[in-house]
């Protein structure tokens, strides 16, 4: 149950050490290290399902106390001068469990105590009923993210989970996890349990090479958590191949552009899928083989065909735009730019019109801005008085104007 998800240390961690983990215990180390000087803080751990983060903060709890924290129970801290340390993992758990948040409130920091608080979340996970707990009034907050392991240190951590290091073709199983701590142990302990290996006294050898049951069981407990559309993503993604293009997904998931982003981002924040500028592709071997392994053989060939189909299939060539028409003219501006293309100076314009010659230049001004252009023959043109493919409303040859009238816009 949640409630039993806080406590102000946690218990003892395993044996076997945490390894790959040194620059991450040393953020953790120098922020207790703060709290043991009177400081408050507050340290979130984040990491995808999988990553260790129950077992980090067994390790922190653990420092805490060779630190001289205090442990306790619910109904007190503990003497006044001992730091405390709170732990709280998966705290949007306590979203749906009103009864637990005056819990956290007794917990949270009051006057001047020494209090670090140790908060394990998944990335995109909101704070839910904890958020009383999870404020700092004095002191500073540290950003702890756990991420895969490097290869030397999942090679250590199966290692210790075998008692001896593992022979090459055992390492190349042991790489396709990718360093993700869960698929790593899960895949140790599942060959172990199908003696799948034999362990001697210097290495651990490969008997046979072939996925446990266990882990597909871990899969489908995975799969099951994920909403139905990440679900569909990541099977029909791992059927196109470790790597797939964005529009073999479209072609296939039948969505838009801005919905697939949507999930993707989800599925990139469970370290699940990872985007390239082109494809998509899965960081774990060892887990697209097993959701590849998830989709029946008849609809991997269904689905790998309707790919192809749609990489066949032409696709519609945009037609150009049209080409852009004259502008929009007002009644004032179509009757100037008629007595341009007649061959009118501006003063013969204004007696024509009935304005003053001021007047005409402005308006030849506004039109030459309109039009972006700076010559009474460009401005014929944009308009389509000149364009020969344009037909005269009257019938009869078209009005030119006098030679030399058609230069500048000024008066004339």
């Amino acid at each position: 149950p949640p409630a039993e998800r806080v406590a102000l240390l946690a218990p003892d961690p395993p044996h076997l050490p945490l390894r790959g983990r040194e620059e991450e215990l040393a953020r953790a180390r120098r922020a207790l290290e703060f709290g043991a000087e009177g400081g408050c803080v507050l340290v979130t751990v984040e990491g995808p399902p999988g990553c260790g983060r129950t077992r980090f903060l067994d390790e922190c709890a653990s420092l805490a106390r060779r630190l001289g924290y205090v442990t306790g129970s619910r109904d007190g801290f503990g003497p006044a001068d001992r730091p405390r340390l709170i732990v709280l993992d998966d705290p949007h758990l306590f979203a749906h469990e009103p009864g637990e948040v005056p819990l956290l409130r007794r917990y949270a920091p009051y006057g001047d105590r020494a209090l670090v608080q140790l908060v394990a979340r998944r990335p995109g996970a909101g704070p839910g009923g904890s958020e009383p707990l999870v404020v700092c009034p004095t002191g500073r907050t540290e950003r702890i993210r756990l991420g895969t392991l490097h290869p030397p240190a999942a090679l250590q951590v199966a290692a210790d989970l075998l008692g001896a290091p593992p022979a090459a073709p055992l390492v190349r199983l042991l790489r396709g996890a990718g360093g993700h701590p869960k698929l790593l142990v899960e895949l140790v302990e599942g060959l172990r349990e199908e003696q799948l290996l034999r362990v001697g006294a210097h290495e651990a050898q490969l008997v046979e090479d072939r996925i446990p049951h266990r882990l597909r069981v871990l899969l489908q407990s995975m799969l099951l958590d994920l909403p139905d559309q990440c679900r569909h993503l990541l099977r029909v993604a791992a059927v196109l191949g470790r790597e797939s293009t964005v529009d073999d997904l479209l072609t296939i998931l039948q969505v838009p552009p801005s919905a697939l982003l949507l999930v993707l981002d989800r599925m990139v924040s469970t370290g699940m899928l990872a985007v390239g500028s082109t494809r998509v592709r899965f960081p774990n071997e060892l887990l697209w083989r097993l959701v590849v392994d998830s989709v029946p053989v008849p609809l991997r060939q269904a689905l790998r065909r309707q790919a192809a189909d749609g990489r066949e299939a032409p696709r519609p060539v945009a037609r150009p735009a049209p080409p852009a028409g004259p502008p929009d003219l007002n009644g004032q501006e179509n009757r100037i730019v008629q007595l341009v293309a007649e061959g009118l100076t501006n003063k013969q314009m204004a007696r024509r019109l009935g304005i003053s010659p001021h007047t005409v230049n402005y308006h030849l001004k506004k039109l030459f801005q309109k039009t972006g252009v700076n010559s009474r023959i460009a401005l014929l043109r944009e308009t389509g008085w000149n364009d020969p493919s344009q037909e005269s409303p009257e019938p009869g040859p078209r009005v030119r104007p006098r030679p030399g009238a058609l230069e500048g816009g000024g008066q004339m």
